[in-house]
């Protein structure tokens, strides 16, 4: 199980190196001011929970789910509402179109939670 946890901060770490540098304007567009501040805090909270995951530490699980739970869902209504959408990472995403918006749900997103999920309930079964 160790091995699986080292490969999901190892995961989480790569994720968070390419939010930073979408962050930066190094991949994509640049980003505007909000959005920039947003997606900056997302790498950091992935990167430091990458590197408390890799000392084994379950906070690092936890932000990690947290990381991933950011950007599970994306929504962008038809007019000029409010609109939800942290793209950070790896994206490969499902989209549905509403009467009135476009979802997104970032499968990678959903995937590597389910795998961190998975993990945190492996830590607190004895045994383990």
């Amino acid at each position: 199980m160790q091995e699986f946890e080292k490969w999901l901060a190892r995961v989480l770490l790569l994720n968070s190196a390419l939010a930073l540098g979408v962050c930066l304007g190094l991949l994509g567009g640049p980003l505007s001011g909000a959005d920039r501040y947003l997606v900056f805090g997302a790498a950091l909270l992935g990167f430091l929970s990458a590197v408390a995951a890799l000392k084994r530490w379950r906070l690092g699980l936890w932000g990690g789910g947290l990381y991933y739970a950011l950007q599970l869902f994306s929504y962008f209504p038809a007019d000029s509402g409010w609109q939800f959408s942290v793209k950070a990472g790896v994206s490969i995403g499902l989209i549905f179109h509403l009467a009135s918006a476009v979802l997104v749900v970032n499968i990678v997103a959903a995937a590597l939670l389910a795998a961190t999920i998975f993990a945190l309930a492996r830590r607190k079964l004895p045994n383990c």
